[in-house]
């Protein structure tokens, strides 16, 4: 199956890591790659693999970009880009689910080629992959067997309030 949680609300990255803890519970091999999330930012998010030993998570981003928190180049996160798709390969086969977190939003930014991805879920054989990030394209929809559509009525972030611990990392 291929899964597709996109759209402009929040909940994406919630819908993905709880189809990767289903599958974990049920004794799948699942591998999570975070795209923008990075080493040194400690989240919640992180400790589920310390309680599934049959769920890896992979930390590759550089951050936000083009954000005003953007602390790295272009370079620096177009090359953590292409090595989390590297990464995505490499665990094609090896896992019974993948998850690609906000690989849509480096496809909108540039850091990721569709193309890429598409090979990916074309050559993906029984690996099941979910996707999230803004923005997917009608190419991804029509590939997918699940698209589901997050839509943002009200965040606290419009009001200026920050992400939350506990409830949103």
């Amino acid at each position: 199956m291929v899964y597709i949680f996109t759209g402009e609300g929040k909940g994406k990255t919630s819908a993905g890591m709880w189809t990767a803890m289903r599958a974990a519970l049920n004794e799948m091999r699942v591998a999570v790659i975070h795209w923008y999330k990075e080493e040194r930012w400690k989240t919640n998010d992180q400790k589920i693999k310390d309680l599934l030993p049959n769920l890896k998570d992979y930390l590759m981003g550089e951050g936000f970009y083009k954000l005003p928190t953007d602390h790295a180049g272009e370079d620096e996160h177009g090359a953590a880009a292409r090595a989390a798709l590297r990464k995505a390969e490499k665990l094609i086969g090896k896992v019974d689910l993948l998850v690609l977190d906000e690989v849509i939003n480096a496809i909108g930014d540039g850091l990721v080629e569709e193309r890429e991805l598409v090979e990916l879920i074309e050559g993906r054989g029984e690996t099941n992959i979910v996707l999230t990030g803004r923005g997917a394209s009608e190419k991804l929809m029509e590939m997918a067997d699940l698209v589901t559509e997050m839509k943002k009525i009200k965040h606290p972030f419009d009001k200026g309030k920050k992400a939350m611990r506990g409830l949103d990392f």
